[in-house]
């Protein structure tokens, strides 16, 4: 890089970058990427290109400075220094890449001495595009920089992985509409050098591929060698129509042939002569329902990845407690109401935070997030309020704070119960009269800021111990909404389940199906003191370790995950055994044959549990029925 950036001016940059884009998407999120990362490390140009459909040229969807490159401008990519990197590799030429590439002439033009790009790749590795940077003088390879770089490529990855969702979306219903609208029949019209002029939406079902991409393709690249045959006769000796009946084949974009009838007729259009050809898949009908309902599911899909299997942004919830926190959610994100969130860890309050300011007014603006629990105490001032150059020792330039940067946005306070009291105060004021000072500065500054609070701590008994502020209380407590634990949502755990499973399906490129019927009587017989999250973390492993498609959850998954200290006092092995099977054979209400029984759970022959249980010395309250 240009120079090797400090550490603190790195990572508020970073910072600053990331909360700066968290509000956008698309190419506003584009071009603000490119801006924030020549700033950030000092390059002339930055830029965000996609694949186009031929894989071999591509789209710039940013440009910085943006008056050097359009929007939307596209490029081959052969003789490149991007041709390598959309192959998959990160490229670095730190100077020289004029003379490297001789043939792009558009480094010439802007100069260009040194490259750095990396390609942008979804969650199953598929190169998607790519982000680079250029510079008119040489650049160093700070380990650091590198870093930083890297960060910007996985966010710009994520974003356009998003963005290739939603284009998907919208090609998977063009689809769908073309089939709805019957069009059986493929047809395509060439002219004299035998390239395609017209590619209709039954021709793109038919070969399966855009019609954006065959345009302009030569047609014998769908022919069987029969067929060409036939075409080739026909050019040399043109007739009005030719038939072709059931024996001819043709080729799919994928290379498999299959069985068509056509006919071919010539057309004068403006003087110039064309030839159209109307061809049909003869199981046309049989594909064109399975492809309706595929395309059907298709389109399910990926709505549900595009704009997530709810209104609030993937929190899933059918139970009556979470339908609560949906309609409370539906009531106060209108209006600019302090809200305060209760719940215990891992049971999604970011998420919700995030949905109310999604669904306010406030939604184009900045949603900035703060942990209070995560700063020592002396720092959380200046991380809320900011401070001025040299206010305290460390302070080497001035720092706006989180109250500044979510101007006209809101400022979700994760953790609020674990502010210090004189945060609290300075908390209280900016609450109350929306203006405030930075740490070691005496100008006045005014904001309008939505709080968003959250805590796992009962604020109610803090106040009585003295440990937090009562006006505050009263001010965060406006409008309290209740976020409910997972063992009182237990019917959502089979939705959860689901859920996460296709997401670590799609990461691990694994085909997995469902939960086993014993595991998940396991997990819905589980408390889970982790919540959500801790669910979720049991899922990840189970899909790691899964060998097919059907997930099974061993009981120790459940069991020993996040283990609470009171159920287990035992010091011996025996002891530990004993409590253990005690412990399912309560759960399993003593059964201890059958599919809910104890030796099921345990993974044990029931004549092996009995003859453990006699030996452990282990007894059945009198008021549990017979096993």
């Amino acid at each position: 890089m240009p120079r090797n950036t400090s550490r603190d001016n790195t990572d508020e940059i970073l910072r600053l970058t990331m909360e700066g884009t968290s509000a956008v998407v698309g190419e506003a999120f584009f071009r603000s990427l490119v801006r924030h990362l020549a700033e950030a490390l000092q390059v002339r140009y930055a830029f965000i290109s996609e694949f186009t459909q031929l894989k071999s040229r591509v789209r710039i969807l940013a440009f910085w400075p943006d008056d050097k490159a359009p929007d939307g401008f596209e490029y081959d990519l052969e003789h490149t220094p991007c041709e390598q990197v959309l192959g998959g590799e990160m490229r670095f030429y730190p100077s020289g890449v004029q003379q490297l590439f001789p043939e792009e002439v558009g480094l010439v033009e802007l100069g260009v001495e040194s490259y750095l790009a990396i390609p942008l790749t979804n969650a199953a590795g598929e190169v998607l595009g790519h982000l680079a940077m250029m510079n008119d003088r040489a650049m160093e390879n700070h380990p650091r920089d590198m870093s930083v770089f890297k960060i910007f490529g996985a966010r710009a990855a994520a974003e356009l992985e998003r963005k290739w969702t939603d284009d998907a979306l919208q090609a998977s219903e063009q689809r769908l509409a073309a089939i709805l609208d019957s069009a059986m029949d493929a047809i395509i019209t060439m002219d004299e050098t035998r390239r395609i002029t017209l590619f209709n939406n039954a021709a793109e079902r038919v070969f399966g591929c855009a019609a954006a991409w065959a345009l302009g393709q030569p047609f014998d690249r769908f022919l069987s060698k029969p067929f060409r045959r036939m075409l080739d006769e026909y050019f040399t000796s043109p007739k009005d129509q030719v038939w072709a009946p059931e024996g001819l084949t043709a080729l799919r974009a994928n290379g498999e042939e299959f069985q068509i009838e056509a006919t071919l007729s010539p057309v004068q259009v403006r003087g110039e002569r064309l030839y159209t050809v109307i061809l049909r898949d003869i199981n046309d009908r049989r594909r064109a329902e399975e492809e309706l309902n595929r395309l059907k599911l298709e389109r399910h899909y990926l709505r549900e990845q595009a704009f997530g299997r709810d209104d609030f942004q993937n929190i899933l919830g059918r139970c009556p407690a979470m339908q609560k926190v949906f309609a409370d959610i539906r009531e106060v994100a209108p209006t600019n109401a302090t809200v305060l969130l209760n719940g215990e860890t891992g049971t999604g309050k970011e998420l919700i935070a995030r949905a109310i300011h999604d669904l306010s007014p406030r939604h184009d603006k900045i949603l900035v997030k703060m942990n209070c629990a995560a700063l020592p105490s002396e720092l959380i001032e200046s991380e809320l309020l900011g401070h001025e150059k040299g206010a305290f020792t460390g302070a080497t330039a001035q720092r706006k704070g989180r109250f500044e940067l979510a101007d006209g946005g809101t400022l979700f306070l994760d953790e609020v119960g674990e502010l210090s009291l004189p945060a609290q105060a300075k908390l209280l004021r900016v609450l109350e009269e929306h203006e405030f000072e930075r740490v070691g500065g005496a100008r006045t500054i005014r904001v309008d800021v939505r709080v968003i609070a959250a805590t796992n701590r009962n604020l109610e008994d803090m106040v009585r111990e003295g440990s937090f502020r009562a006006d505050l209380y009263y001010r965060l407590h406006i409008f309290p909404v209740r976020v409910p634990p997972l063992r009182e949502r237990k019917a959502d755990i089979p939705l959860l389940t689901e859920h996460f499973l296709a997401g670590f399906g799609r990461q691990l490129a694994k085909p997995l199906g469902e939960m086993s019927r014993r595991s998940m009587e396991r997990l819905m017989m589980y408390d889970w003191p982790g919540n959500v999250r801790e669910l979720r973390n049991v899922l990840e492993r189970a899909a790691i370790l899964a060998k097919g498609p059907i997930i099974d959850v061993d009981d120790l998954i459940v069991a020993n995950h996040l283990p609470q200290p009171h159920e287990f006092t035992a010091t011996t092995l025996a002891e530990v055994e004993r409590a253990h099977i005690k412990q399912v054979l309560e759960r399993a209400h003593w059964v201890i044959e059958g599919n809910q029984g104890a030796a099921v759970m345990l993974g044990m022959n029931p004549s092996t549990l009995r003859f453990r249980i006699q030996k452990l010395g282990i007894k059945r309250p009198q008021s549990e029925p017979a096993a």
